[in-house]
């Protein structure tokens, strides 16, 4: 009990201590793992940044050149500044009073409808959001807003020449700017990906990207302040490395963990089926001994009245010395049966086959077991067939086999009162049959009783001895005859075994 005591706490520390390791590795590896993470994440911003202050730099340059150029006093210069000017797509130039001036308006835009539509959107709708006035600042300001379902940016300055004020207004061309400007900065052949959406998540320039865990998304503040820059790791070698270097760690780490715990637990369940087996045999053991001590008494008890010459007949010493001898025969059987045991735990098959007649055998075997079947108050049944043929046999064997079935009907029911023996042939069987009216066995347990050592809970309560080897003798016997046996049985119902063997060879 000692060593098994220390065998389990040896057990758990290791234990212990794989669960340990496994879990510091894993701490350590998600540890690095995130860091690195949040390096990557940081540097991807610091470059959605750049990127952001590129671009609106680039369109802060084009508007303030306008502005620069724009003079009230050649208004009709605009026209050709706003051919120039490759970003801009229309120019107003609107009085103190926001009216548009004669020859204050250019544009790209081709078709007179386009140019009515928008001019039309200009003075009923962006007028009001662009809160021009006396406070309008110098320097320069945008909006950048949907109109009917399209993104406009608008840019505009408040300018004073001759005593009054007068505004410039820019309206970028946002196709030309996500074309070319974004197409410029943001470079497919990076090793990140660059997309922009609106405030609504849809996409306007770059790939389609699904979700991320390494993604970082920055507005833009100057500009076109609606949109967002998403920019995204592409899955380049080294991170496919390291992913594929992870998983190997993770792999080797779990491996190894568990083929500590299938060792542990292969390693307990040993210990145990050895404890397991080291209790069943002291129990056999002792079964033993208490079965070969009780026709040990009987034989010598009547051996004592034979030699003293208490006996009242020669009937009654005739009915002793056949007391002796069958009891001599089931001394001689239960020996059999610890030898035969012996050489099945030794992987030895002494079975010896010859021509034989298989009701003989249940015959015999009846017989000497008939001392015991009176003794236990039971009636017994003898019901064999007329039309048997000589099988491949090993008679000995056989009569142990029937005088196991019959002993354990006589232990375990025997308040049935009634037993029933039967053997049948059919064409490729014999099949022998043995029925008793006693408790039954559970279903759970038709399966266990033909193991070695084994026997039904319900016959454990009781105080009969049995070694737990008649059942499991029987059924090496018959598979070695090259058939089986098997139990029908239900609680309360009796028990039938039922073992054949094959009528022509023995497998």
């Amino acid at each position: 009990m000692r060593r098994l005591s220390l065998l389990y706490i040896l057990v758990g520390t290791v234990l212990s201590a794989a669960v340990g390791l496994a879990i510091y590795s894993y701490t350590v590896s998600n540890k690095l793992s995130n860091r690195e993470r949040l390096v990557i994440l940081d540097t991807m911003r610091e470059l959605a940044a750049e990127k952001i202050v590129g671009i609106e730099s680039e369109i802060l340059k084009a508007d303030q050149a306008v502005f620069d150029a724009v003079d009230i006093d050649n208004i009709l210069e605009i026209d050709s500044l706003a051919r120039h000017q490759r970003s801009v797509k229309s120019i107003l130039v609107l009085d103190d009073k926001q009216k548009i001036l004669p020859s204050g308006f250019v544009t790209r835009r081709e078709k007179k409808a386009e140019i009515k539509r928008f001019q039309k959107l200009f003075e009923t709708r962006v007028l009001k959001d662009l809160k021009l006035g006396p406070r309008t600042p110098t320097e320069r300001s945008n909006l950048h807003k949907n109109y009917d379902g399209k993104p406009h940016l608008f840019s505009w300055v408040r300018k004073r020449a001759k005593g009054s004020d007068y505004f410039v207004v820019i309206e970028t061309d946002l196709p030309f700017l996500v074309g070319t400007m974004f197409s410029q900065f943001l470079s497919s052949q990076s090793p990140r990906f660059y997309q922009v959406v609106n405030e609504e998540g849809d996409h306007v320039y770059g790939p389609l990207l699904g979700k991320s865990g390494r993604t970082v998304s920055l507005g833009f503040t100057e500009t076109v302040s609606n949109w967002w820059l998403r920019v995204v790791q592409k899955h380049s070698g080294a991170s496919a490395s390291k992913a594929k270097r992870q998983v190997v760690d993770f792999s080797l780490i779990g491996t190894a963990l568990g083929i500590i715990v299938i060792g542990l637990a292969t390693l307990l369940i040993a210990v145990r089926r050895e404890r397991r087996a080291n209790e069943l045999k002291s129990e056999f053991i002792s079964n033993v001994s208490h079965e070969l001590k009780t026709p040990l008494s009987i034989i010598s008890m009547f051996g004592e009245m034979l030699a003293s010459r208490r006996t009242k007949s020669s009937e009654q010493a005739t009915e002793y010395a056949e007391i002796i001898w069958k009891e001599s025969v089931r001394l001689s059987r239960l020996i059999d049966n610890v030898l035969d045991f012996a050489k099945l735990e030794r992987g030895v098959d002494a079975v010896q086959f010859a021509r034989g007649d298989f009701g003989a055998v249940v015959e015999r075997a009846v017989e000497l077991s008939w001392h015991r079947l009176t003794r236990a108050k039971m009636e017994v049944e003898v019901d064999i067939a007329d039309d048997l043929s000589e099988v491949e046999l090993d008679a000995n064997a056989l009569t142990l086999c029937v005088l196991n079935l019959i002993d354990n009907a006589i232990k375990y029911a025997a308040d049935g009162g009634r037993l029933r023996v039967g053997l049948r042939q059919t064409d490729s069987r014999q099949v022998l049959s043995v029925t008793d009216w006693g408790p039954g066995i559970a279903v759970e347990e038709q399966t266990s009783i033909f193991d070695r050592f084994y026997r039904a809970k319900a016959m454990r309560l009781q105080p009969v001895r049995g070694s737990g080897i008649g059942l499991a003798l029987v059924q090496h016997i018959a598979r070695a005859h090259g058939g089986a046996i098997s139990v029908d049985s239900e609680p309360g119902q009796g028990a039938t075994f039922r073992l054949w063997i094959p009528t022509k060879g023995h497998g």
